[in-house]
């Protein structure tokens, strides 16, 4: 079941940055679609997550990498 969950992640990103990398070069930005491939890959991500029990993890890592953007553009001012 796991490998499914990481090789679902992996499906996802390379499908993102296929359709990034596609419309970024032809000049044809579909944001649609590529909103459509970040909503996949969100969800491939939140599955792997659930699956590997790292909620909290991830929770305190979101709070860790808000703080340290906080502190940076406090000292950029």
């Amino acid at each position: 079941m796991i490998d499914e969950v990481f090789g679902r992640v992996f499906e996802e990103m390379a499908e993102l940055e296929f359709e990034i990398c596609k419309h970024y070069f032809r000049g044809k930005a579909n944001k649609l679609l590529i909103a459509h491939e970040i909503a996949d890959v969100w969800q491939a991500i939140q599955n792997l997550v659930e699956q590997l029990g790292i909620e909290q993890e991830v929770q305190l890592a979101k709070k860790e990498l808000e703080e340290y953007e906080i502190k940076r553009k406090e000292a950029k001012s």
